[in-house]
């Protein structure tokens, strides 16, 4: 609560004529996402003009996704993995300021007049969660992701595929009515939150062309 609050008068007051244009948070995971860029509106126009651009010119493979939720400012999330907790990887390092940089040499040339055209973005749209299984009655985890499904960020799952191996050896399947694509699978910090993995599906969406000038 301290730091938030510290945060808040930093780059805000939230809401406030004075908050930031844009942020962006910089995480790393433990699922094997590669680069992945998060916005929360998928009618945040800077924000997917800067997933388009970094899909374009990254060398590490670089998905976008949306999770819908209101927000007053431009705001974009970059994860990046696997990488184990408190560990730091070269390669994940690497490709975490390889992001940064074309972001920021996409928000100089956006500040400097540039006209950026429209285009389509490739990106996945959050539909739910799914937890572990659990014992009924103590709520204790009773199976790991299954092997064929780690690691598989951003693959299709169909159902009926393998999604759990129980710790008793039995092998649990999708079933979902539509496939749908697994991200972040496995997260080491979502098992307190109680996720195993996240679904979305994927689709193109159409961003208008934008230059500073027509945002004011």
């Amino acid at each position: 609560m301290i730091r938030s609050q510290e945060l808040n008068a930093l780059l805000g007051p939230k809401g406030s004529a004075q908050a930031v244009d844009l942020l962006c948070d910089l995480h790393n995971t433990t699922a094997n996402t590669g680069l992945c860029l998060i916005t929360y509106s998928d009618c945040d126009w800077i924000c997917l003009h800067i997933c388009k651009h970094l899909q374009a010119r990254t060398n590490t493979s670089c998905a976008g996704a949306i999770f819908n939720l209101t927000q007053t400012l431009f705001l974009l999330a970059m994860e990046i993995g696997p990488q184990p907790h408190s560990v730091v990887r070269s390669v994940i390092f690497s490709a975490m300021q390889e992001g940064v940089q074309l972001m920021m040499d996409w928000i100089c040339q956006f500040n400097s007049g540039t006209l950026f055209e429209g285009g389509w973005v490739d990106v996945y749209t959050m539909v739910k969660n799914i937890d572990y299984p659990r014992d009924s009655e103590t709520h204790v985890i009773t199976a790991a992701v299954h092997p064929n499904l780690q690691d598989r960020d951003f693959c299709l799952l169909h159902p009926g595929d393998p999604m759990f191996l129980s710790f008793s050896g039995e092998t649990l399947r999708y079933k979902g009515k539509e496939a749908l694509y697994p991200f972040f699978i496995n997260e080491g910090a979502y098992y307190e939150k109680g996720i195993a993995l996240s679904l979305a599906r994927k689709r193109r969406v159409e961003i208008p062309s934008v230059r500073s000038e027509t945002l004011r």
